[in-house]
C-alpha cells in the first residue's frame, strides 16, 4: 500500500511539472538560443571618394563569408551605405543579434554614429587610424593601422635591428607631416634618443638642397670640389609623400650624403605598389612599413589584384564571426573577448592591449624596380656596410676603383662625383661654400639586389 501511494505521488508531481511547462504563468526563464544564422555588418560609403576602397573591403568580406559557408559556418553579411542619408536608421533596424559592425571608414561617419548613440548599442570596429580621444577601448575599437604603429615599426627596426642611436627628420610643413614627426620624436624620447629636424618647402624643390644642408653640414677640402658630409645622424625620417623622395635623395647626395637609412611611412606602400620605379637602385637604404604582404597571406588572398583593403575586409569578416557576439556586451567584456581570439591573418596581425587599444605589427618593405619588395635584413646590412665603405674612400679622397676601373667595394660601383656647376644655372651657396642646385649627374647608382 505504501509503495502504491508513493508511486501515485510521483506521477502527480510529474504531471504537474509537465503541465506547468505549458502554463504561461509558470514558465521558467530560459536563455534564448543563438540565432541559426549569425549576422555581421559593414558600415561603408558606396559613393564618393572612399567608395572604391569600400568596394574592396566588401569584396574581401564576401570572400571570407563564402569561405565560412563552404566550411559549414552559416553567416550573413549586411552592408550599410554610410553615403546614404538614412544609414543611421538602417543600422538601428538591423537585428539585435547583429552586434558587430565594421567601420566606419572616415571621421564624419564615425562622429555621426557617436552622436546618434550607435556606439552604445553595437560593437563598432572602425577602419580608421585614430578615434575620438578616450573612445578607443571604451566606446569603440579600431581594426586598422595607427600612425604610432608605423613609427614603432621603423624605430624598432632602426634601433633594435641596426643599432642606430642618432636620428634626423626632413619634412614638409603640412599638418600630417608635423604630426608624424611629433610621434617619431616621442617614440625616440621614450628610448632616450634626441631628434634633429629640418623642414623644406614642398612647393619649391630648388630650395631643398639648402634645407638638406642643415642636416648634412657639408664642407670641402682645399682644392677639391667634393662635398664632405658632417651628418651626425645615421637614419633620416621622411614623412612626406613618395613623389618628394627622388628629389630629396638628390638634394642629400648633392651635399655629399649617401649613407643615411631613409625611413618612410605606409603611404608609400600605396604609391609604389605595382609601379615601375625609375632608378630603383638609388633606394637600397630606404625602408617603410606596410600591412599587406601577399607572400604571407592565406591562399585565398593570393589572387592577383588583391591588396591591403581586400585583406582588411577578409580579416574583419572572419574576426567578427569568431568573436561570436550576439549583443553589445560591456566594453571590458568585449576587450577580454577579442584579446583571447586566435586567428590566421591576411594582413599584418592586430593585437589589443588590456585597455582595448589596437596595435598592428607591420611588415617592412623597400622600393624595387617592380614597385616594392619585402625587406631582407641580411641583404640590407650587407648593402649598408658596402655603402659606408665606399663613402669612406670618397671622404678620404681615395679612388673607389682599382687600376682596371673595377670597384674596390664588392657589389657597389664607385660613387659619382658632383658635376661642375654650369654657367646656365646659377648656384645657390650653402654652408661650406658649395653649390646646392641639384645636378642630374650626381646620383647614387647601385645595382638592385635580388630578394
Amino acid at each position: 500500500m505504501k509503495q502504491r501511494t508513493a508511486l501515485l505521488s510521483l506521477l502527480l508531481v510529474m504531471a504537474f511539472s509537465l503541465s506547468a511547462c505549458q502554463m504561461p504563468g509558470l514558465q521558467r526563464a530560459t536563455t534564448p538560443p543563438p540565432p541559426s544564422e549569425p549576422q555581421i555588418a559593414l558600415a561603408l560609403p558606396r559613393s564618393g571618394p572612399y567608395a572604391p576602397i569600400a568596394g574592396k573591403i566588401i569584396q574581401g568580406a564576401n570572400l571570407a563569408v563564402k569561405e565560412l559557408q563552404t566550411n559549414g559556418i552559416k553567416i550573413k553579411l549586411n552592408v550599410i551605405n554610410t553615403s546614404a542619408g538614412d544609414w543611421i536608421a538602417k543600422v538601428n533596424a538591423l537585428p539585435a543579434a547583429n552586434a558587430v559592425i565594421g567601420g566606419p571608414l572616415h571621421g564624419s561617419a564615425y562622429a555621426a554614429a557617436r552622436k546618434a548613440g550607435l556606439l552604445e548599442k553595437r560593437a563598432f570596429f572602425a577602419f580608421m587610424p585614430a578615434l575620438e580621444t578616450g573612445d578607443e577601448g571604451t566606446r569603440a575599437w579600431r581594426f586598422f593601422t595607427s600612425r604610432r604603429d608605423q613609427i614603432d615599426a621603423i624605430v624598432d627596426f632602426s634601433t633594435d635591428t641596426l643599432g642606430i642611436r642618432t636620428f634626423g627628420a626632413f619634412y614638409p610643413a603640412d599638418q600630417y607631416s608635423l604630426r608624424m614627426v611629433t610621434l617619431f620624436e616621442n617614440a625616440l624620447q621614450e628610448k632616450g634618443m634626441p631628434l634633429q629636424k629640418a623642414s623644406y618647402n614642398s612647393a619649391d624643390s630648388s630650395t631643398w638642397p639648402t634645407a638638406a644642408a642643415q642636416l648634412v653640414k657639408p664642407t670641402q677640402k682645399e682644392g677639391s670640389s667634393t662635398p664632405i658630409p658632417n651628418t651626425t645622424c645615421e637614419a633620416l625620417f621622411l614623412p612626406g609623400v613618395w613623389k618628394d623622395v627622388p628629389q630629396i635623395t638628390t638634394s642629400l647626395l648633392y651635399n655629399g650624403e649617401d649613407r643615411l637609412v631613409l625611413l618612410g611611412t605606409n603611404s608609400w606602400e600605396q604609391s609604389l605598389s605595382g609601379k615601375n620605379i625609375a632608378d630603383a637602385d638609388k633606394y637600397l637604404l630606404t625602408v617603410f612599413p606596410g600591412a599587406w604582404d601577399p607572400a604571407r597571406a592565406p591562399k585565398a588572398l593570393r589572387t592577383p589584384g588583391n591588396d591591403f583593403w581586400v585583406a582588411l575586409g577578409y580579416d574583419f569578416a572572419r574576426f567578427a564571426a569568431n568573436i561570436n557576439l550576439s549583443s553589445r556586451e560591456s566594453s571590458q567584456a568585449i576587450t577580454t573577448r577579442i584579446r583571447s581570439l586566435r586567428m590566421l591573418w591576411g594582413m599584418a596581425p592586430i593585437q589589443w592591449d588590456a585597455n582595448g587599444i589596437a596595435h598592428q605589427k607591420l611588415y617592412l618593405f623597400q622600393p624595387a624596380a617592380g614597385g616594392i619588395k619585402p625587406l631582407d635584413v641580411s641583404d640590407f646590412r650587407r648593402v649598408r656596410t658596402a655603402v659606408q665603405q665606399r663613402a669612406a674612400l670618397r671622404i678620404q679622397g681615395l679612388p673607389a676603383v682599382d687600376e682596371q676601373g673595377q670597384p674596390l667595394v664588392d657589389g657597389l660601383p664607385p660613387m659619382p662625383q658632383p658635376a661642375q656647376q654650369t654657367t646656365a644655372t646659377p648656384a645657390v651657396t650653402a654652408p661650406g661654400g658649395i653649390g646646392t642646385t641639384p645636378l642630374p649627374s650626381y646620383k647614387l647608382r647601385l645595382p638592385s639586389s635580388a630578394q
